[in-house]
C-alpha cells in the first residue's frame, strides 16, 4: 500500500471535518441576529407608518428579514412569538391591498395602516427587551472579521 496516498486521504479528511467543526451552525450565537434582523423589519415598518399618508407614492411595507428568520425564533417567549406573526401577518395583508391599489391605480389614502401602530410597538419593545436581557444593548456590537472567518468560513 502507497503510504503517501493514504497519507494526503487522511490530511483530506482531516481538514474537511475541522473545518466542518469550526465552522459552526449558527445556534445561540445567531439569536441576537436574528433579534435584530426582525428588530430592522420593525423599525422600518414604524417608519413607513408614519410616512404612509403623506407619500404621493406607497411604499410596500419590509417583510424580508421576517421571512427568512420566521422559523428561527423558536428562543422567543410564547407572546412575543405570536405578536409578530401576528404582526407579519397584518403586513402581508396591508401589502397585498397596496399592490391591490397600484394595479387599479387607486387612492392608496383608504388604506388603513394606523392598526398596525400598536402591534409594531409591541413586537419592537419585545424585541428590544429580548436584545438588553440577553446581550445588554439593543445594538449588535461591530464584529471585525479575523483572518480565519476572512479565509475560511467566508464571512
Amino acid at each position: 500500500m502507497n503510504y503517501g496516498v493514504l497519507a494526503v486521504v487522511l490530511s483530506l479528511v482531516l481538514i474537511i471535518a475541522l473545518f466542518s467543526f469550526l465552522r459552526g451552525r449558527g445556534g445561540v450565537m445567531q439569536r441576537p441576529e436574528v433579534v435584530q434582523f426582525l428588530l430592522f423589519d420593525v423599525k422600518m415598518n414604524q417608519a413607513l407608518v408614519e410616512a404612509f399618508y403623506i407619500q404621493e407614492k406607497p411604499r410596500r411595507f419590509e417583510k424580508s428579514n421576517w421571512d427568512i428568520n420566521k422559523k428561527k425564533i423558536g428562543f422567543l417567549d410564547e407572546s412575543l412569538k405570536e405578536t409578530l406573526n401576528m404582526t407579519f401577518g397584518m403586513v402581508e395583508d396591508l401589502n397585498q391591498d397596496i399592490k391591490l391599489a397600484k394595479k387599479n391605480k387607486t387612492s392608496h389614502q383608504s388604506i388603513n395602516v394606523a392598526k398596525l401602530v400598536e402591534p409594531l410597538d409591541t413586537c419592537r419593545k419585545g424585541l428590544e427587551d429580548w436584545m438588553m436581557e440577553n446581550i445588554g444593548t439593543t445594538e449588535l456590537p461591530t464584529k471585525y472579521p479575523s483572518i480565519w472567518d476572512t479565509l475560511f468560513t467566508g464571512r
